[in-house]
């Protein structure tokens, strides 16, 4: 159970991205259907392999949360060197078979695997390129999921994407200053010294606004032939998409946004918006 659950299969969901591109272009086929959730499950591996790379480097972090510090590397029921050998061959699983696959998104997942590294490393000390970091990663999926169907990415949707996960990004780190109980590790101690400079809380305000511009952009852009239903529809979605954004913020404020996917599962609220947004879509 242990090795399951050190994947985050939960945040799986994330991967998702990569059908983003079909669904959209209603490009759908028996290959392309295939191929797409051939790589969703490949990426996935791929995702879960840097997840444990990450959890290595955080270990003595992790020890000192309250709530990671039973993840199954920092409470030791996973030893360092097993967990090394797994997230080697999860990724080496995930290469070898987008390689049969699709081998031109090769490229695309060593980018990621390279990213990731220096992230875990180096770039999530830095605050803002911590969240702009985040928002390549998001980039790479939605990246993969055109190359997978041969779709161009429009600059509208690569654009909400990006801020969007970098007010993802922002969202975590306004949960992590704002959860209890978290003793003063290496990266907190980083964290509150930047929130002095730039604070998360006013950053996560003015990421929101941006989230929400760039999706009425990219849904002008798209919506052709303008009818009173379709109007409606739009409208709809928007507003409750704009209520969706402000409760993330405001649940960050109480710490309950460091895993954004458990975040969002947990309340029933978010859950029931989630639903309105993908039926008015």
């Amino acid at each position: 159970m242990e090795y399951i659950y050190i994947l985050r299969p939960w945040q799986w969901v994330k991967n998702l991205l990569i059908l983003v591109p079909v669904i959209l272009t209603r490009s759908f086929s028996f290959d392309n259907i295939e191929n797409n959730l051939i790589i969703f499950i490949s990426f996935s591996l791929l995702a879960s392999g840097n997840y444990i790379l990450n959890d290595l480097k955080d270990l003595q972090n992790d020890k000192l949360h309250p709530k990671k510090k039973f993840r199954p590397i920092a409470n030791g029921k996973i030893n360092k060197n097993n967990a090394k050998i797994y997230s080697f061959v999860l990724i080496f699983s995930s290469l070898t078979l987008t390689y049969l696959v699709e081998s031109k998104l090769l490229i695309y997942f060593f980018s990621y695997l390279l990213f990731g590294y220096f992230y875990t490393n180096y770039f999530k000390y830095f605050f803002l390129i911590n969240s702009f970091s985040i928002s390549i990663f998001f980039l790479i999926r939605l990246l993969i999921g055109g190359v997978v169907d041969n779709i161009k990415i429009s600059i509208y949707l690569a654009t909400y994407i990006f801020f969007t996960s970098f007010f993802i990004a922002v969202l975590k780190k306004n949960s992590i200053l704002n959860t209890e109980g978290i003793k003063n590790s290496e990266y907190l101690t980083i964290l509150k010294k930047e929130n002095s400079t730039i604070s998360t809380d006013i950053l996560s305000i003015i990421s929101l606004l941006f989230s929400n511009v760039t999706l009425i952009i990219w849904s002008l852009n798209n919506l052709t032939h303008m009818t009173g239903a379709k109007y409606s529809m739009m409208i709809i979605f928007l507003s409750f998409y704009f209520l969706f954004t402000l409760l993330l913020h405001t649940n960050s404020k109480k710490g309950e946004f460091e895993d954004f996917v458990l975040g969002i599962i947990k309340d029933r609220n978010l859950v029931l918006i989630i639903i309105v947004l993908i039926i008015s879509f």
